[in-house]
C-alpha cells in the first residue's frame, strides 16, 4: 500500500501553502482598506471641522457663505490628510440651509434650524494583490458639523 502514496504529502502541502497564502493576502487586503477607510473618515471629519469654524479673510461672503477660496481651503486640508493612501475624485462642501446671497445693507436671515457644514469625500481604494479583480473600491464619506462661521 505504501508504494502508491509517493507525493501525496507534497501535494497536500501545495494546497495547504496555496491555502495559507490566499488567506494571508485576503487579510492583508482587508486590513489596508479598514486603515483607508478610517483615514478618509477621519479627514472628511477634519475638513467638516475646518470648514465650519473657517474664518480667514476671503473664506466667506456675505451670510457666512464658504466662497470658493475657502472651499479650496477645506479640499486642501481633506487631501493633505488622506495623502497618497487613495484615489480621491471629489472633496464636496455642502452648506444646510443654503445661505442666502444677500447684498449690503439687506440683513442675513435668521435661520429656523441649526446651520451645518457637511464635507463628503470621494474616491476609490486601489486593490494591493488584485485578488479581487484589477479594479477598485469605491467609497463616499460624508461628515456634517454645526457651521460656526454663519451670523
Amino acid at each position: 500500500m505504501r508504494r502508491n502514496q509517493s507525493g501525496q504529502s507534497l501535494v497536500e502541502l501545495g494546497i495547504v501553502v496555496a491555502l495559507f497564502i490566499t488567506i494571508t493576502l485576503g487579510a492583508v487586503e482587508f486590513g489596508y482598506a479598514f486603515m483607508a477607510l478610517h483615514i478618509i473618515t477621519h479627514a472628511s471629519s477634519v475638513g467638516a471641522r475646518y470648514a465650519s469654524a473657517l474664518d480667514v479673510v476671503g473664506s466667506r461672503g456675505t451670510c457666512g457663505v464658504i466662497t470658493a477660496a475657502g472651499q479650496s481651503q477645506v479640499q486642501g486640508r481633506v487631501t493633505s490628510q488622506i495623502g497618497g493612501v487613495v484615489n480621491v475624485t471629489n472633496v464636496a462642501v455642502t452648506q444646510t440651509p443654503p445661505p442666502a446671497a444677500v447684498t449690503p445693507p439687506t440683513p442675513c436671515p435668521t435661520f429656523t434650524e441649526i446651520p451645518t457644514v457637511t464635507v463628503t469625500v470621494t474616491g476609490s481604494i486601489p486593490y494591493l494583490f488584485g485578488l479581487l479583480g484589477s479594479g477598485a473600491l469605491s467609497f463616499t464619506r460624508a461628515q456634517t458639523f454645526r457651521d460656526e462661521g454663519r451670523f
